[in-house]
Formats: structure tokens, sequence, C-alpha cells
């Protein structure tokens, strides 16, 4: 298996994320990349949201004892102003027990770095519990002209170092 990501229409990604969610075990569900979403909770988005949501898991199959990914594709449902930088917060999430003010990196006023996470831990549904290293504009270059996932440069790049 390649993984929900090149060159697969929504319901091709879809019914691969779900062969994959069948497919490992619950140690390999529960693998993440860095503070990244979890296997499991990568793929449960791609299945529900595979015209929103895609990743680079190329390289998770059965066979892998640490499947993760370390790079989510999000096409939200409106644009997010975003600055180009470090992650908005260095640490957890504004609300968690942990969570330090001292560690947040500032971005300008306009940036919604947090309302996009937001986003993607609300409505679909990731895990992770730092933010990613980079948020960038960065569609798949993959997309095929007469898909159902809209242009590249409404995707966003989440990766995770």
């Amino acid at each position: 298996m390649r993984g929900p990501l090149v060159d697969q229409t929504s319901e091709e990604a879809r019914a691969e994320a779900l062969a994959l969610l069948e497919a490992l075990n619950d140690k390999q569900l529960e693998a993440h990349w860095n503070f990244g979403p979890t296997t499991g909770a990568v793929l449960r988005a791609v299945a529900a949201n595979p015209d929103r949501v895609r990743c680079a898991t190329g390289y998770v199959s059965p066979d892998d004892e640490f499947p993760a990914t370390s790079t989510v594709y999000v096409r939200p449902p409106r644009p997010f102003r975003i600055s180009v930088g470090p992650s908005q917060f260095y640490g957890p999430f504004p609300g968690d027990d942990d969570y330090d003010e001292d560690e947040k990196y500032v971005h300008p006023d306009w940036c919604e770095c947090s309302d996009l996470l937001r986003y993607t831990r609300e409505e679909l549904g990731l895990d992770q519990k730092y933010a990613p290293d980079e948020i960038l504009p960065d569609g798949p270059r993959w997309l095929p002209p007469d898909s159902d996932l809209g242009e590249p440069d409404q995707w966003l790049r989440l990766w995770w170092d």
C-alpha cells in the first residue's frame, strides 16, 4: 500500500485509508512523528474527509513497526492567513494543562495559525500534541486538473520535523 496521497481520487484515498485502518495494529495506529498527529488520527481524517485531508504515507504499511507521517496536507473550508515562519506555538496548545505562555512564538496579529490548528483538531480530528514546525501554503502538485480537490493553492502543508 502506498498511502492516501499520490494520484488518488477522494474515493480511492478513502478506501486506502480505511484499508490501512483495518490492517494496522493498535501500536501502529498510535505511532506519530515527533509531536504530530497519530497515524490512526490522520487515516481517520483522510477516510472522513478525503477532499480536505491527505497525508504523505507512501511508506505506511502493516509491515512497518513505526508507520508515521511527518506531513499532512489540509484544505480548509476558508482561506486562513498564515505568517510564514516558525509555528505559532513551540509547546502545547493554549488551554492544555502544560501550556506555557513564555514558549509562544508571537506571529503578527493578522496571522490565523491558531484558528487553523483549532480547525484541524476540532473539525478534522487530528490529535497533534504540538503545532507543526511549518505551516506553508504548499498544495500537493499531484492534483489532477479534473479532481474534486480544488486548486493546489487552497491546500496548506503541515510539517512536523
